[in-house]
């Protein structure tokens, strides 16, 4: 309310400007412009109004086809990602586990005689002796079953908590497609996030899992989206798989298992490493929860699993890795590779022929080799692995060297905010925005220099502009653009935000006009144009955020790079399609009713170039949309300063190919938490943490 008295109080302002204005023709005249003031904003107030007493929360679509539409997209980003692992094929490995003796949880029976959520559809009371141990398989009837709805599964680093995450998600979203459709709604979708960001201290736990819905999937897109993602979690309809308890600051640990055991309404899978999950029981547990713990992979079973995935006979040094296995289970080597980790990348660097014989040999030269050791000589054959051809085939379009040195400073500087994600939209705050500020300030100065009288006022106006361009859109999450539907365009949201839009344009650039002393005929012209086109970006713009809701595309960060990027080519090319065809009926309208001159000779000519500057400002703005253009310049920033590519995004889209990097729908993550590290170890000096 208070923005609808402020546009009320200036469009005052700028009539009573008008009135005492020496260039006032008639009463006529000022009434017909004071009408073009005053009656939208007046409408303005009156529409507002409806909307608020309305309540307008959402876009009234059923909670059930939400919740459909959620776990079509959930489910093909975590297959998507469990394909990227190589969880899905070959097998996987053949994890078990047992209920941890370790004081991380209340009493079983608080878990098992709970009876906060019944058991999901098709599935029996979880009991307490299926909490003595088992496999991954029989981990889904545990989470479905177990009364107090609550799980906390740990395990050392290596020992495959996130991929046991992604495969028991899976497992929840197949038993949720094939309960019946009645059944269906009584069934929450599960959602996997990592608890990095999240301060528990000053963000309620709904509020938080409604915002990570919205910034991740477009479905929850707008406004209408954001109370959509709410009323999901209010209602119980997700599953909150929470990763990374580890990577949130040690003094928030106890805070947020505090406020997940109080606040909570949904079922809460949180997984975390043994030792700092034990350390932050001490303070603060999940109540109710059963406290699971991944077990290491024995030797035989190790054996079994690399005989799998390699050749039939397999090669020799194969054959004498694994019967070393099965002769020597207390082996340093098989105690290396008693993890989820160390088996996948054994798997995925030693790829062919009997280069296995290295490791082997590394070994034995050793002798009192440790499994650190032996982890750290694998994790050091991940990139020349990923970056060296096989002979006949062309070279990688990045060199081994350099993606060294590019990955170990990325890997260094995510250490140092000790974080495991990488978002290509907040990479701008890694580097100073001042170089940002003058060269975007260079290139609006010129456009504004060229359409005014004045290239120092156009220089100066310029950086002003590219100032606030820059900063008023900071931290924001990338736009998303999808077809445009014309019920969307027209939709009241929509409408309300062109009219907002129109109004406060209009009125500034009027009281601007006036403050330095434009004739009424410009200002009526100068008002009219930016008012319309600033009305047609802002309609635009939600109109585009509200179709991007209905847009069931997997998201990865390649795709929302590019749909941020048309989406500011889009509201650019509207914003100077709107202004030309502002200015031109703000010319017509002040020769109309007699606020201008009369035509001089060359007077057409200076408003067609007056239409192209405008139409030229609206393609430079889109081109030079704050997200994609700003991190665009923070690549060349840190080409400079870390020799990385130029084309960062390219780089770590290469690098995701080559299973370096793996995304969780628009975030990038190194393949394991323990390769981060050790990269960031290797980094220049200056830039490890």
């Amino acid at each position: 309310m208070a923005a609808i008295v402020a546009v009320v109080a200036v469009s005052g302002a700028v009539v009573w400007a008008v009135w005492r204005s020496p260039q006032r023709i008639d009463l006529a005249t000022f009434g017909a412009f004071a009408a073009a003031v005053i009656v939208p904003a007046v409408s303005l107030v009156v529409y507002l109004t409806r909307v608020r007493q309305a309540g307008d929360t959402g876009r009234g679509r059923p909670l059930d086809e939400v919740a459909d539409s959620l776990a079509g997209m959930v489910t093909e980003q975590w297959t998507r990602a469990a394909l990227e692992r190589r969880l899905l094929q070959p097998e996987p490995i053949p994890v078990h586990w047992q209920r941890s003796s370790r004081p991380l949880a209340g009493p079983v029976s608080a878990a098992v005689e709970s009876r906060r959520f019944p058991p999901l559809p098709g599935l029996s009371p979880a009991l307490r002796r299926q909490l003595r141990g088992g496999r991954l398989q029989d981990l889904h009837a545990v989470y479905g079953g177990l009364g107090s709805g609550r799980l906390v599964i740990i395990g050392e680093p290596g020992s495959g908590k996130t991929g046991t995450a992604v495969l028991l998600v899976l497992a929840a979203l197949e038993h949720r497609q094939q309960v019946s459709s009645q059944d269906r709604q009584l069934v929450p979708v599960p959602v996997m996030f990592t608890l990095h960001g999240w301060d528990p201290s000053t963000q309620r736990v709904g509020d938080w899992l409604a915002a990570r819905l919205q910034e991740t999937y477009p479905l929850f897109a707008g406004r209408g989206g954001k109370a959509e993602a709410a009323e999901l979690v209010k209602a119980g309809r997700v599953a909150a798989f929470l990763d990374g308890l580890d990577e949130i600051a040690e003094d928030l640990r106890p805070v947020a298992l505090r406020a997940l055991s109080q606040q909570a309404v949904v079922r809460v899978v949180v997984l975390a490493r043994s030792f700092e999950m034990a350390v932050a029981a001490r303070q603060g547990f999940l109540e109710g929860a059963a406290a699971l713990e991944l077990l290491t992979v024995d030797a035989a079973a190790a054996a079994d699993y690399l005989t799998r995935v390699q050749l039939d006979p397999p090669p020799r040094g194969w054959s004498e890795l694994t019967g070393r296995l099965r002769r020597e289970p207390g082996s340093p080597i098989a105690k290396a590779l008693s993890s989820p980790l160390t088996l996948t990348l054994v798997r995925d660097t030693y790829r062919s022929g009997d280069d296995i014989r290295e490791l082997l040999d590394f070994c034995d030269a050793v002798g009192d080799v440790s499994g650190e050791d032996i982890q750290d000589q694998l994790l050091d054959r991940v990139l020349p692995a990923a970056y060296t051809p096989p002979p006949g085939e062309p070279p990688p379009p990045y060199g081994l060297d350099e993606a060294r040195r590019a990955l170990g400073c990325i890997a260094a500087r995510m250490g140092q905010e000790g974080t495991r994600d990488l978002s290509w939209w907040r990479l701008p705050a890694w580097a100073s925005a001042t170089p940002r500020v003058i060269v975007t300030g260079a290139v609006f100065g010129v456009i504004f220099a060229l359409g005014g009288r004045n290239p120092v006022f156009g220089l100066v106006a310029g950086a002003v502009f590219a100032y606030f361009y820059l900063t008023g859109d900071r931290g924001k999450l990338p736009a998303r653009i999808a077809p445009l539907r014309r019920r969307h365009l027209l939709s009241r949201d929509a409408l309300v935000v062109g009219l907002v839009y129109a109004l406060t344009g209009g009125v500034l650039c009027a009281a601007f006009g006036l403050a330095i002393r434009l004739g009424v005929g410009q200002v009526v012209a100068l008002a009219t144009g930016v008012g319309i086109g600033a009305g047609l970006a802002g309609a635009l713009t939600a109109g585009l955020s509200r179709s991007a809701a209905d847009d069931a595309s997997p998201l990865t960060p390649r795709v929302s790079w590019r749909r941020d990027q048309g989406f500011g080519l889009a509201v650019g090319l509207l914003l100077g399609l709107g202004l030309s065809l502002g200015v031109g009926l703000g010319i017509g309208f002040a020769y109309a009713f007699g606020l201008g001159s009369t035509q001089k000779p060359g007077q057409v000519q200076g408003l067609v170039l007056v239409f192209v500057w405008l139409l030229g400002f609206g393609l430079v703005f889109g081109l030079l949309f704050p997200r994609t253009w700003t991190t665009s310049l923070t690549f060349a920033q840190l080409a400079m300063r870390w020799h990385t590519p130029v084309r960062l995004l390219r780089f770590l889209d290469d690098a995701r190919e080559r299973d370096v990097l793996r995304t969780v729908g628009p975030i990038y993550q190194f393949r394991h938490a323990r390769l981060q590290d050790r990269l960031a170890q290797q980094a220049p000096p200056n830039e490890r943490p």
